[in-house]
C-alpha cells in the first residue's frame, strides 16, 4: 500500500521522513531535522532559515477570497475535467494512483480531484504542495472535513498538505503516477524528477477567451492570442481538452472575489480596481485548456 512517507522527503537533507507524535522527523544517519504538524493538519516543509518564509505565497486575504469564490462551485467543471483526464491517462498499479497538486493554493481543487480518484477506487495517495502556509492550512482543514485520512492512514488512501517550494518540491524521485498544475507555474525538471516513466502531468491554463468580459473592461485593446503548447524535454503531449462555458456572478462580493483571483488584479490602477469591485454582478466566460504531458 502507498504511504505518504513514500512520497515526501526532508527539505534539508532529502532523507525519508517518519512520524513521531505530532511531528515528522528525517531518518538520515546522524541527522534529526524535525517538522511539526500544525493544528490545522499541514506540515511546513519550506526550506528553513529563509527570512521571508513567513511572507511566502499567497496572502491570507487572497486565500479567503478564493475560498469564497470557489465555494460557489462555479469553477467545479475545471477540476472535474482535470480529474477525468488524470484517471484516463495516469498509470496505476494494485496500490492505486499517487498524485500531487503542485501549487495547490487553498486546496479546493486538490480535494475535489482526490475525491474523484477515491470514488474511482484508485486510491488516492495524494499530497498538495504550495508556498502559502495560509493556503495549505485551508486545504488541510478542507481535507479533514471531506473525510480524508492523513499521516496515520494505513489503507493506502490519504490526502496531506505541505507548505513547500514547488520549484524544489520535498518529494522523492520517481514517486508519482500523476501530478496536476492548475493556473500555476510549472517546474518541468522537477516534474520529470518526481514522476515515474509513463506518469502524467496535467497542466491547466487560461484559454484565449478566459474572463474576456473583465479584460475588455480593464484594457482598451484586448488581444486574444492562442498560446502554443510547449513540449518540454522528457515529455510528450498525450492529450488536450478545452473547456469553455459562461457563469453568472450574482453579487458584488462574487465579482470582487473572482477579480481578486486574476493576475491583472494587482497590475491595474486603483480606479479600475474600484470600477470592477463595485459591480453588483456580471456574466463572464470561463475558458480553460487542460493539457496532459506524459513522461517518456
Amino acid at each position: 500500500m502507498k504511504n505518504v512517507f513514500d512520497l515526501i522527503v526532508c527539505p534539508v537533507c532529502g532523507s525519508r521522513l517518519e512520524k513521531n507524535g505530532g511531528s515528522l522527523f528525517c531518518t538520515g544517519e546522524g541527522r534529526r531535522h524535525t517538522f511539526d504538524i500544525a493544528s490545522e493538519g499541514y506540515v511546513n516543509l519550506l526550506p528553513p532559515g529563509k527570512k521571508n518564509n513567513a511572507k511566502t505565497g499567497d496572502r491570507r486575504e487572497l486565500i479567503r477570497s478564493r475560498t469564497r469564490f470557489l465555494g460557489t462551485g462555479k469553477y467545479d467543471r475545471i477540476s472535474d475535467a482535470v480529474a477525468s483526464l488524470l484517471l484516463k491517462y495516469a498509470p496505476r498499479d494494485a496500490d492505486g494512483i499517487a498524485v500531487a497538486d503542485l501549487g495547490c493554493g487553498e486546496g479546493y481543487h486538490t480535494c475535489r480531484i482526490a475525491d474523484a480518484v477515491r470514488k474511482s477506487g484508485a486510491g488516492p495517495a495524494a499530497v498538495g504542495i504550495d508556498a502559502s502556509k495560509y493556503g495549505v492550512a485551508a486545504g488541510a482543514k478542507r481535507a479533514a472535513g471531506s473525510g480524508f485520512s492523513t499521516f496515520d492512514s494505513n489503507d493506502g488512501s490519504f490526502l496531506c498538505f505541505f507548505a513547500g517550494n514547488v520549484f524544489r518540491p520535498p518529494m522523492a524521485d520517481l514517486c508519482l503516477d500523476g501530478a496536476v498544475s492548475m493556473f500555476a507555474p510549472v517546474a518541468w525538471e522537477e516534474a520529470a524528477r518526481v514522476l515515474r516513466r509513463g506518469g502524467v502531468l496535467t497542466v491547466t491554463g487560461s484559454g484565449p477567451d478566459h474572463l474576456i468580459e473583465m479584460r475588455k473592461m480593464i484594457y482598451d485593446d484586448v488581444r486574444v492570442r492562442r498560446k502554443e503548447l510547449p513540449e518540454p524535454e522528457g515529455f510528450r503531449i498525450a492529450g488536450t481538452e478545452r473547456l469553455t462555458y459562461r457563469i453568472d456572478l450574482e453579487s458584488r462580493e462574487e465579482t470582487a472575489d473572482l477579480f481578486g483571483m486574476t493576475p491583472f488584479a494587482c497590475r491595474v490602477p486603483e480606479s479600475v480596481r474600484e470600477k470592477m469591485t463595485e459591480r453588483d454582478g456580471m456574466t463572464v466566460t470561463v475558458d480553460a485548456v487542460n493539457t496532459v504531458y506524459e513522461k517518456i
